[in-house]
């Protein structure tokens, strides 16, 4: 059995530039178009990929008629060369941000109810302040913004309290309240607060994902001793006012997102009275000391603490 080279030894042997060129060919299905491609003779770059297989060790692509194709091996390496020019291609937006006067970024991870309502215009007169700060945020339900929390793919998360931000330091963020979205022309829509269980036996309207006040609407339904009716699904609370606005069925989402969409639509929103409609969003990391400072002046701003 071949003995691997030594981590560093290893890194020294790779070529970043060979390992482009063979995710070059593999893309185009043959070595003379990627030669067209990448401007270099198509000589020129099958020494570079006889060096890559001799560093491997086994054959990388498999030459046929029309072209090649990578082997099982190859195909193995070309995930790693994918992944390893991804964040070559990081590394070189990151330099930019610096030539640009970019100091510092901030990877966070939001709920939809955090997005709809308030995180925007905070992000904005966030970025209005500190102009050499990036923010990278993107969306996902309560347990994926937990676990990207959790595992380093982000610093900071924005969602309201689960079970899966067991093990998180939290700071309170904003304090929302749920509302009951029915169409105008409703029976309950001249109400102006009902309790969950009036809307239960209609048709839901549920956004997907949303564990945290799905569970929270199975516990009223449980605790009623009814059954909800059938549940459409959404992707977004905007689907989900348009869905209700079609008579679809009804839905729960939070005051601030309704006023944000669904106002001048044929909706009302109802006050929801249960204790549970009334609930907190927070700001999770790993360890708010250990922060970088970009994210920890990000905190600052956003949830001083206790």
């Amino acid at each position: 059995m071949p003995t691997l080279p030594s981590p560093r030894t290893f890194l020294r042997q790779l070529d970043l530039a060979t390992l482009d060129l063979f995710a070059l060919v593999c893309e185009s299905g043959s070595i003379a178009r990627a030669g067209a491609r990448g401007q270099l003779a198509a000589s020129a770059i099958s020494k570079r990929i006889a060096e890559l297989e001799a560093l491997a060790g086994a054959p990388l692509l498999l030459r046929h008629a029309r072209g090649v194709r990578p082997t099982p091996v190859g195909e193995l390496v070309l995930g790693h060369v994918q992944t390893l020019l991804g964040e070559v291609e990081r590394l070189r937006a990151d330099l930019g941000d610096v030539a640009a006067g970019v100091r510092g970024q901030v990877r966070l991870c939001a709920s939809a109810s955090a997005m709809e309502q308030y995180l925007p215009a905070d992000i904005a007169a966030f970025m209005r302040r500190h102009a050499d700060i990036r923010i990278d945020v993107r969306q996902g339900a309560s347990r994926a913004v937990a676990q990207a929390v959790r595992e380093g793919e982000v610093e900071l998360g924005i969602c309201g309290p689960s079970d899966g931000v067991a093990g998180l330091e939290s700071r309170r963020y904003r304090t929302e309240r749920l509302v009951l979205v029915v169409p105008r022309g409703h029976p309950l829509a001249g109400s102006r607060a009902v309790a969950y269980a009036d809307a239960l036996g209609e048709p839901q309207i549920g956004l997907r994902d949303s564990s945290t006040v799905q569970q929270a609407l199975d516990r009223e339904a449980r605790a009623a001793q009814r059954t909800p009716g059938r549940r459409i699904e959404v992707d977004s609370l905007s689907a989900m006012c348009r869905m209700v606005e079609c008579g679809l069925g009804l839905g729960v989402m939070p005051v601030g997102a309704f006023k944000a969409m669904g106002v001048g639509r044929r909706l009302a929103a109802l006050r929801l009275t249960d204790a549970w409609a009334a609930r907190a969003l927070d700001l999770y990391a790993v360890r708010f000391d250990a922060l970088p400072a970009a994210a920890q002046r990000f905190v600052d701003e956003l949830a001083p603490g206790p």
